[in-house]
């Protein structure tokens, strides 16, 4: 009888945990294996990007002024409150992914939606923005960048 009951508890316990339940949307690299245009990745992540695809655009979405305040190394200046953002950004490949970052993760947010709406097919969004950067020990510099996002972005 006992055998019984607990087979009756166990098949009923599989059967209700075997039920469609939505599945949590995973961030980091660990939300590239889903169907994702935008993916969020912390300082560290930002790295094996790097190591994977040396050449990912990484893009400080801020005004040119609070760009050279200090910025990462390596990134390209596109306001994305300037009225020419879209005509900007759409420089760069729409294939190709795209790392977007402004100094708290407000901003970018906001560019890799209109990224996104403009075709892009994989944005990362660098969360916590500068101050994550910085508060993962990773070096900002200041002034112009070694880039010409003029070039590129204008």
């Amino acid at each position: 009888m006992r055998t019984i009951f607990f087979s009756a508890f166990a098949a009923a316990f599989c059967f209700l945990s075997c039920q469609d339940k939505p599945v949590p949307k995973m961030t980091g690299l660990a939300g590239s294996l889903q169907d994702s245009t935008i993916i969020r990745v912390w300082a560290k992540e930002v790295d094996s990007l790097w190591r994977i695809d040396p050449n990912i655009p990484i893009v400080d979405v801020r005004s040119e002024q609070q760009f050279r305040i200090c910025h990462i190394f390596r990134a390209m200046n596109c306001d994305v409150n300037a009225p020419d953002f879209a005509q900007r950004i759409l420089r760069l490949s729409v294939q190709s992914p795209v790392i977007v970052y402004d100094l708290d993760s407000s901003l970018s947010l906001k560019a890799a939606e209109k990224m996104k709406e403009l075709g892009f097919k994989r944005i990362y969004e660098l969360a916590g923005g500068v101050y994550g950067w910085s508060s993962a020990g990773k070096t900002l510099v200041s002034g112009g960048s070694k880039i010409d996002s003029s070039a590129i972005l204008k």
